[in-house]
């Protein structure tokens, strides 16, 4: 094994420049210290230290509180105490509508798991849909109807009867005065929803359902339209792209559907396969896709188009290869767009794009580009969209990396249409708005006043769960069901239906949004619905009998059917081809919608993107603290957004952030205006600034209030588009400081290397190259045999994105507490597993790989060593326990932990807890008290399970029969758990040579969890 080049990683900027600071905080150790140095201590103050021990002792041995339990008057039939019951759903969190397991205890559902049958997800789940059961028993749910006082915006409560005879009254007055009824929703996955919508506003004649996506890709169905004749969004294959090239997409973030992304891109990045795609990212900020990206190249937003048509002349015009070479009208729409003067205007190195172009085209038919529909200015979102849909399709890649015969139905929202609504409603063209599952008050523009446009319509009813910003406008809410709680169905890809049932009863005094439909549409006595009887859930099977049920070539009748897709929670249309097909012919004349005027002039000038935040989303779920205490992936930092400025950019303007205290800048872009800290953020264009959306809501409930501001605000509208990039900005200094949490930056290594890294053509050649060649340090301890089991894991960060869904997972499995903002500020955060990020390379164009960390399960442990109570101990299957009765409190397991993954109770995070989140908690998991450690145990309770469960059947635990939480939820199966001591399982594969390799493994610590090498696909020499 060769030695590898040693690579600096470093964590901030302060540590890339060697300040003095890093090197104290190195040697602090902890960012809070517990206790200030001090000289020998005086009789008096050694008392002092004998009562501290004393009463940590006591804590130690103290009695736990006492907790009353109630039995079951009546025991429902399927619950059994003490065992799981598990329902097949889908998730409502986005519309990604990932398949989902629901698992309840004692009739309360406490963890979502992927479905594992679902050929989206195929098993894994994001950090939002994760934590979305945390939103199920939001203390800030309203709990029945409210009345709104629409000119003070205060609620109160009110009967479902009053809500609708009030509504009724108001639909009929509108239909009896032309019926102009609007439907404002988000994207509706459900087909039986979105059938149902379509009835009930057939009673109207001018009745219209609107979609709105506060995040959307309206640019991209739009451009379909044009270019190609259908309006749709294709099903991007990067499972079968040997090259992909981003141009400000971020498809492993936030992009349309994550974990389905996620999954087929960690499919082809294995290198032992001796194949291994290739990502190219050319974009304004660095998103979670650019950090993972092969190659990655700086632009303006304003230049992502000029790229894309740069590329474009290269295969059309410069070296004419595309199969549209000769057309005249390409040839005339790419006539000014040469790579030389793209190149130039752009900043991009000389021979940049003609380099890219030939690889491009040495990939066609199995590459694929794809293009943020928001990462551009408003009049270069279709734009760019049209030129990506050229390139696709001279690069043959129609019908191969973009299918539409089985096109997604994730986002159908059109941006035209929600403006247009708006104009309507100025004009009080409006007389009954109906606004389900979007926010548009909140996140539409503030240029816009959508707030004031909703006054000048008679009669507004929301169904959020909530009073939330738009609510405040309303008349009346009618809280729908949380998914949770609902029946629905959803189609997120043409062939592809799943179901969403109840796992739990309502909580509160509810009602799903489609029986509320129904009771309006019978109410009227007119339209389709008069005749319909029944439930929401009626209505439902009655759908799936006519729709789906012919389809199925089921032997059984529908009733058994029915009860079987319940219970499988999916199903595909019969006789679906996987092979996909193309949208037929590229229509030369969408050409001619380029955007007239160059983009020479803006040098230097200040362009700000919004872009959609990895934990927080479009900020529906602003109100669920695990997300709000879920680091952004890329700078680390939570429970605020930020201006994100280049290093660069922050020295030419004197403004810096260092050991979470950041500069106040304000951001004006001439229609608003607010302050923020500043992080600065490597990787990112000197010329851009970025904020996150998500964040400033006003009405989300006391977790989510006052967080950050609201980056909608800054947003545009004009001509049809809602511009989130590119929008012209000044930044001003303030002189105020202000806190930004990091969670990194506090945590250093002593320069010690613990990640390792090297490139597809080294591993081909050599495929030790860039790992550590292995060592056998002696110890002055005997090494145990472990006869029997022995548990361990193999994490290969090639496939980590640092997604950070593993993160929420370890969280809800075992109870994990939300400490808030300020102590996160003191470095005493509580996640067991953390995803730590390191860059390599300078500054302004870094690289940058991450790495779960978690306990190791040292064989030579020094947590156990110092621990004068016993308290850490390992057991005979190679786990390092920790007993939460004995701990005392000392804390010399963590200063002892050279991976510094122990937490610490400082306080009882327990009883901060409301009634009703209480209800989340794994009974299977001791919740911890103050004065007590807590640590990663390989999620002890699920190996325990999954023993007594081969156990009774009088087997052995087979190779991934047991799935830890972060395992389970990984959406690129990054993380493999199982037993070392067996030779053929995948997680003894994954400790071997030749990419496998231990962190710290100078320290002879013998950690249990392997890592494997960071494989990047670019030569060697490349940046």
């Amino acid at each position: 094994m060769t030695e590898p080049t040693p690579i600096r990683h470093w964590q901030t900027l302060a540590d890339l420049n060697g300040a003095p600071e890093v090197q104290e905080l190195r040697e602090r150790e902890f960012l809070t210290p517990s206790e200030e140095p001090t000289d020998i201590p005086s009789r008096r103050d050694f008392l002092k230290l004998i009562g501290a021990g004393a009463a940590f002792a006591a804590a130690g041995c103290a009695r736990k509180p006492v907790e009353k339990i109630l039995p079951y008057i009546k025991m429902p039939e399927e619950a059994t105490p003490g065992k799981a019951v598990w329902y097949a759903s889908t998730c409502g969190e986005c519309p990604a509508s990932c398949g989902i397991l629901v698992k309840t205890r004692e009739g309360r559902p406490i963890k979502l798991e992927g479905m594992k049958e679902h050929p989206l997800n195929r098993g894994g789940l994001c950090a939002r849909g994760q934590a979305s059961v945390l939103n199920l028993y939001d203390p800030d749910r309203i709990h029945g109807p409210m009345g709104v006082n629409r000119a003070s915006g205060a609620s109160k409560a009110t009967a479902w009867t009053t809500l609708d005879a009030r509504a009724v009254q108001a639909l009929r007055e509108a239909r009896s005065a032309g019926g102009r009824v609007v439907l404002l929703t988000g994207t509706l996955t459900s087909p039986t929803t979105r059938s149902l919508v379509s009835e009930f506003l057939s009673a109207f004649p001018g009745g219209t359902h609107v979609v709105y996506d506060a995040v959307s890709s309206d640019a991209i169905a739009k451009a379909m339209e044009v270019t190609y004749g259908e309006r749709l969004v294709p099903r991007y294959r990067l499972d079968r792209a040997d090259l992909i090239l981003t141009l400000g997409a971020d498809p492993l973030g936030t992009w349309l559907s994550p974990p389905e992304f996620a999954r087929d891109f960690s499919s082809r990045r294995h290198p032992e396969s001796g194949t291994m795609s290739r990502l190219v990212a050319i974009e304004s900020i660095l998103t979670l896709t650019g950090t993972n990206a092969d190659t990655r190249y700086r632009v303006r937003p304003e230049h992502l188009l000029t790229v894309a048509l740069g590329l474009a002349h290269e295969l059309h015009v410069k070296n004419p290869r595309g199969p549209m070479s000769g057309n005249a009208a390409v040839s005339g729409a790419l006539r000014d767009s040469a790579s030389e003067g793209v190149e130039r205007e752009a900043g991009l190195p000389a021979g940049t794009l003609a380099a890219l172009a030939d690889e491009l085209w040495a990939n066609r038919g199995k590459s694929l580009v794809l293009a943020g529909p928001q990462a551009a200015p408003a009049n270069h979102a279709v734009p760019l969209q049209v030129a990506v849909n050229l390139l696709n399709s001279a690069l043959g890649n129609d019908g191969v990396t973009v299918d539409t015969s089985t096109p997604s139905l994730q986002a159908q929202g059109s941006e035209d249409a929600v403006l247009s609504l708006a104009e309507r409603m100025r004009a009080g063209d409006i007389q009954v708005l109906l606004i389900h599952g979007a926010n548009p008050a909140y996140s539409l523009p503030a240029a816009l006043g959508f707030a004031d446009l909703m006054r000048r319509v008679p009669f507004v009813v929301s169904f959020a769960d909530r009073v939330d910003e738009t609510a405040r406008q309303a008349d009346f809410v009618a809280p729908d069901h949380h998914y949770l709680e609902s029946w629905n169905d959803h189609e997120p890809r043409r062939g592809i239906r799943s179901l969403a049932q109840p796992a739990i009863a309502p909580l509160y005094d509810t009602r799903a949004f489609q029986d509320t439909l129904l009771a309006w549409g019978r109410s009227l006595g007119v339209g389709a619905l008069t005749a319909t009887a029944g439930t929401w859930h009626d209505d439902l099977r009655e759908s799936w009998r006519k729709d789906i049920f012919p389809k199925s070539d089921s032997p059984a009748d529908f009733d058994l059917f029915w009860e079987g897709a319940l219970r499988e929670g999916v199903w595909r249309a019969r006789g679906q081809s996987d092979t996909g097909s193309g949208p037929g012919a590229f229509r030369a004349g969408a050409l001619s919608a380029m955007p007239e005027g160059g983009t020479s002039n803006l040098q230097g000038s200040l362009s700000l993107c919004l872009y959609t935040p990895v934990t927080l989303y479009d900020g529906k779920s602003a109100n669920n603290a695990w997300l709000q205490e879920l680091p952004d992936p890329v700078s680390k930092i939570d429970w605020d957004n930020y201006v994100s400025v280049a290093p660069s950019r922050a020295k030419q303007l004197g403004i810096s952030d260092y050991e979470m205290k950041a500069d106040v800048v304000t951001v004006d872009v001439g229609h608003a205006k607010f302050d923020l800290p500043v992080h600065v953020q490597p990787g990112l264009h000197p010329d851009v600034i970025a904020i996150a959306i998500g964040y400033g809501r006003t009405a989300a409930g006391r977790v989510g209030n006052k967080v950050g501001q609201n980056g909608y605000a800054l947003a545009q509208a004009t001509a049809g588009r809602v511009g989130m990039s590119g929008i012209p900005a000044r930044i001003s200094k303030t002189g105020r400081i202000a806190t930004l949490a990091c969670v990194q930056g506090h945590q250093y290594t002593e320069n010690r290397p613990i990640i390792y890294e090297t490139t597809f053509a080294s591993f081909l050649k050599d495929p030790t190259s860039g790992n550590e060649a292995p060592t056998s340090e002696p110890s002055m301890w005997s090494r145990h045999k472990y006869t029997g089991y022995r548990w361990g894991m193999g994490i290969d960060l090639n496939a980590c994105i640092g997604c950070e869904a593993c993160m929420v997972a370890c969280q809800a499995e075992n109870n994990v507490p939300v400490v808030g903002k300020q102590i996160v500020l003191q470095g005493r955060e509580m996640h067991w597993l953390r995803i730590d990020r390191y860059h390599s390379g300078e500054a302004e164009t870094p690289e940058t790989v991450y790495q779960p960390m978690l306990c190791q399960q040292c064989e030579n442990a020094p947590c156990e060593t110092v621990c004068p109570v016993l308290a850490t101990v390992h057991n005979s299957e190679g786990l390092n326990l920790q007993i939460y009765n004995r701990c005392v409190g000392t804390r010399y397991c963590s200063n002892n932990c050279p991976y510094k993954v122990r937490r610490f109770n400082w306080f009882e995070y327990s009883e901060v807890r409301e009634k009703s989140l209480r209800l989340v908690l794994n009974p299977d998991v001791t919740v911890r008290t103050r004065g007590v450690m807590e640590k990663c145990t390989f999620c002890i309770q699920r190996i325990r399970e999954g023993k007594e469960r081969v156990k009774a059947l009088g087997e052995t635990v087979h190779d991934g029969d047991i799935e830890t939480a972060c395992m389970q939820s990984c959406p690129t199966q990054a993380i493999v758990f199982g037993d070392s001591n067996d030779p053929k399982s995948r997680v003894s594969e994954l400790m071997k040579p030749p990419r496998g390799y231990h962190v710290l493994a100078d320290l002879n610590t013998l950690p249990q969890i392997s890592y494997q090498v960071k494989v990047r696909n670019r030569e060697g020499g490349e940046t």
